[in-house]
């Protein structure tokens, strides 16, 4: 039986669209899925996670089988530096913190910051569950105006001027779920406004990994340090089963997060984190990159050719230069979320716009489909079958 509590939270929260969907996927062997954020499991490194779990107790013996640090595993911590470095965050090492996955990361942060009725700052259309994290502290999540960048940095500051001290939710780089990546300059003017408003946002960059072409960009988090908590996984490119997150946080929250972090949890397992480090320390992990990389890139551009192939002119849509999903648009007559439950009964699942909305009465017209589990030759009958139900809709 639920607590009150947990029925007041359930109730914040509201239904769960995607899980819904998702029951409905699992239970039919023989779905084309769209639907799916996780990665395939052909391209999950088993032979790399033998061999790193090997060496890691090689390495650390019994020591990575105990309670550890808090903040995190110090040989993952220092790796981590590195590759946080390359994006443009250099001299973070004493701020960073190795979560429970990215998940944990950002129900740790906002855990640490956020007090019923707090407002929180979201991008139109944004993560879907990330707001279900914020509503579960009681926060009100509204939306932002966004465009092909992402944020839009003058509707965000006449945000932060309506709502001072509202907590900022982004992810600047292949956004989650129109694919949209912040250029530098529109990375620069996002953290002027946080910093002429001393606001603090949550950079969610788990997908800055999977970029196929095009130059990458600096984190937000270099522009703004004392303003940005940063988060990334391993998620998308080793392992989601390591449940490893990366955090880099401002000063400010870093011992709350910690405290939070110790009463929830712990830690987060020192023997994935070994292993980890030890993965990312390897000459295979550069090579698995380059393949995850270069399978997703291909998936990009099968589904790319087959959406315009197959799909009707008046839906919009954009390859993205990297990530995992591409933005449908129709016309305000299309209703999208009909469009989910026909595809499902032919054979094709995909996921409603309006689920990545804070408000669920907009984006009715939107589809989000994800490259990161459908096999290749499966892209162009899928899209075809989807195609064909937008058809009859518009």
């Amino acid at each position: 039986m639920a607590s009150e509590t947990a029925q007041r939270k359930l109730g914040e929260l509201g239904t769960d669209r995607i899980a819904e969907i998702f029951e409905r996927v699992i239970c039919s062997n023989d779905l084309i899925s769209f639907a799916a954020g996780a990665p395939s499991h052909d391209l999950l490194p088993t032979d790399l996670l033998e061999s790193a779990v090997k060496n890691a107790l090689a390495r650390y013996g019994s020591t990575i089988l105990q309670y550890g640090e808090v903040r995190g595993f110090t040989p993952l911590i220092e790796v981590c530096s590195e590759l946080l470095a390359a994006r443009g965050m250099t001299r973070c090492t004493e701020r960073i913190h190795i979560a429970t996955g990215g998940s944990g990361a950002l129900n740790n942060i906002a855990g640490s910051v956020l007090d019923p009725g707090d407002v929180v700052l979201v991008e139109t259309p944004t993560y879907g569950p990330a707001l279900s994290v914020f509503r579960s502290y009681g926060a009100e999540v509204v939306q932002v105006a966004t465009d092909n960048q992402g944020i839009a940095p003058d509707s965000l500051d006449t945000m932060l001027s309506r709502f001072p001290g509202a907590l900022v939710y982004l992810l600047p780089t292949f956004q989650n779920p129109t694919g949209a990546t912040a250029s530098a300059a529109r990375r620069m003017a996002l953290a002027a406004v946080l910093l002429r408003h001393d606001a603090l946002a949550i950079e969610d960059d788990v997908y800055c990994e999977l970029r196929y072409s095009g130059t990458p960009e600096p984190a937000l988090c270099s522009y703004a340090p004392d303003n940005v908590a940063y988060i990334t996984s391993l998620s998308k490119t080793l392992a989601p089963a390591l449940r490893i997150g990366i955090s880099v946080l401002p000063d400010r929250i870093l011992k709350t997060v910690l405290r939070i972090k110790r009463g929830i949890d712990m830690q987060t397992s020192s023997l994935c984190q070994a292993t980890a480090a030890e993965a990312i320390k390897s000459l295979a992990y550069e090579e698995h990159l380059q393949t995850i990389r270069s399978t997703y890139e291909r998936r990009m551009q099968t589904i790319g050719d087959s959406l315009t192939r197959h799909l009707t002119p008046v839906v919009r849509w954009r390859i993205p230069d990297g990530g995992l999903f591409v933005w449908l648009e129709g016309p305000p007559s299309l209703d999208a979320d009909s469009v989910v439950r026909e595809a499902i009964d032919s054979g094709v699942a995909v996921l409603p716009g309006s689920a990545f909305h804070a408000d669920p009465r907009d984006g009715r017209n939107t589809l989000r489909l994800s490259i990161a589990a459908v096999q290749d030759q499966f892209i162009d009958q899928g899209v075809q079958r989807l195609a064909m139900l937008i058809e009859s809709k518009v």
